[in-house]
Formats: C-alpha cells, sequence, structure tokens
C-alpha cells in the first residue's frame, strides 16, 4: 500500500477551510482574508473590551511616551504638539511592529492546521499582517481624535497615505516571511525579534523630528527604510508634501530587496517544517 503524502487531510476541517483548499490564486486570496478575519476575531473573543483594546493600546502608549519624553525630557516637535506628533508615529510604527510579531509565531502557532490541509504556507504570515490593518484602522482613528481635539491642520495630501502604507505593508511581508521562517527552525526567535524591533524603534524617529538629530545621524537614519516611510507618512499628514522626495526611491528600493529576500528565504526552508514541526 502506499504510504500517505504527508500534505493529505486528517480529521475534520473547518466549514470555510473545506471551500478554499482548492488550487487556484483567488482561493488562496479568499483564504488569506478568511484567516485574518479569524485571527481578529480569535485576538478579541475572550477579552473583556474586545476590539476597544485597539483603541486603548495606542492611546495609552502615547499618553505614557508623552509625558515621559515631552514633559520629563522636554522634547520638542513644533510647531505639532508633541502627543499628536508622537501618536502618529506609534501608529505607523505599531502597524508594522504588531504586524511582524504576529507573523513570526504563525506557522508555529498553527501547526495542527498544517498537519490537516495543505495551502502555501506563505499564506499564514500573510494572513497575520493584513489582520493588523484592523488594529491599525482603530488607532487611525484615535489619530485623527487627536488631531481634532488639538486642532492641528491637516492637509489634503493625507489623501495620499495609501501610496506610502501599500510599500510599508509589502516591506512588513518581507520582513515577516523572514523571521516566520527562521521561527520554524530557532524557537526563540519570537524573543530575539522583540528586542531587534524595540532597539529598532529607537533608531527610528517615532519619538523624535530626525531634524533634530545631526547631520550625520540623519545621513545614517537615511538608511532606515522605517524612518523613511514615518517620515514621509507624517510629512503628508501635517506638511502638505514629502520633505525630502528623495526617500521614495530609498523605501522603494528596501521594499523591493526586503520582500524578495523573504520570500527566497521562507521558500527555501518550507520543505522542512514538516520535519521541524
Amino acid at each position: 500500500m502506499a504510504a500517505a503524502r504527508p500534505d493529505t487531510p486528517v480529521g475534520p476541517r473547518p466549514a470555510f477551510l473545506r471551500r478554499l483548499v482548492q488550487p487556484g490564486s483567488r482561493r488562496w486570496v479568499e483564504l488569506i482574508r478568511n484567516l485574518a478575519v479569524r485571527d481578529v476575531e480569535t485576538r478579541y473573543k475572550h477579552s473583556l473590551l474586545g476590539l476597544y483594546w485597539a483603541l486603548i493600546n495606542p492611546l495609552v502608549m502615547a499618553l505614557i511616551y508623552s509625558f515621559l519624553f515631552g514633559t520629563i525630557f522636554h522634547a520638542s516637535s513644533k510647531p505639532i504638539p508633541y502627543v499628536v506628533f508622537l501618536l502618529t508615529g506609534l501608529t505607523f510604527w505599531n502597524l508594522f511592529n504588531n504586524g511582524v510579531m504576529s507573523a513570526t509565531v504563525s506557522i508555529t502557532g498553527n501547526a495542527q492546521l498544517l498537519a490537516k490541509l495543505y495551502f502555501p504556507r506563505v499564506v499564514l504570515p500573510t494572513a497575520a499582517v493584513l489582520a493588523r490593518l484592523i488594529d491599525f484602522a482603530f488607532s487611525f482613528v484615535v489619530l485623527l481624535v487627536f488631531i481634532a481635539a488639538y486642532r492641528v491642520p491637516l492637509h489634503w495630501s493625507f489623501l495620499f497615505l495609501p501610496l506610502v502604507l501599500v510599500p510599508q505593508i509589502v516591506f512588513t511581508l518581507g520582513v515577516s516571511f523572514l523571521t516566520a521562517a527562521l521561527n520554524v527552525l530557532y524557537r526563540d526567535m519570537n524573543q530575539l525579534i522583540g528586542l531587534f524591533l524595540m532597539l529598532w524603534m529607537y533608531l527610528t524617529p517615532v519619538m523624535y523630528p530626525a531634524s533634530n538629530l545631526p547631520p550625520d545621524l540623519q545621513a545614517v537614519m537615511f538608511l532606515n527604510p522605517m524612518g523613511n516611510f514615518i517620515e514621509m507618512e507624517r510629512d503628508l499628514l501635517f506638511v502638505g508634501h514629502i520633505g525630502h522626495p528623495s526617500y521614495i526611491w530609498t523605501v522603494l528600493v528596501w521594499t523591493v530587496f526586503v520582500y524578495a529576500l523573504g520570500l527566497r528565504v521562507f521558500k527555501r526552508i518550507e520543505p522542512l517544517f514538516a520535519e521541524v514541526m
């Protein structure tokens, strides 16, 4: 008797997955959407405040950092009120940070699903990243409320934010493919990535304006893709144009390179998933 293929489904399948495991790109897109929705529902289903945590977390972080850096260390972000400046940086940074952290454990956290069904494994980190767009939407609402409360002029150029957000999401996917694959081989990768992202945040102008840095450090920050993304997003919200157009080419190069590298590494390690898990 021929041995069963390792990808042969066993056990009961969730109803929506039974419809989606057939080949075809449309099926995979629908699978990503359903897994992203399931991720959000699972995250908030049994919590006391549910989706309100997506509002509370960025608000509390902004108030704490605003008190620490704005009141104690007298950080300045004129003419933008510091709390608005900080909340803007945290909103766009958390989209990246939370996406990478969720995607890092997306493969190891779905071992049972992988044993029952065959589908492209890259679907899992992709769904994990896209699920964080729900959190981002709530955080962005909080940001708009603060902008209105502090009467900060909002330029019409904010309508072009999606042109920066899309490359940022693609960049996040590239990093996430890399960390998700490596986390299968090295289970302490999750803790390592958490420390790395914390360091990366402090090296990114989330809590301070890049213009406050010495010229040499500004040149170094130019090489930081997340710094470029956040600077452009702030410019579109409050300045009306991108202050450094060269950032556009920098982030595009970084986005293509990181996405291609992350996907290549993921595909190279993917055959080992069944052995390791």
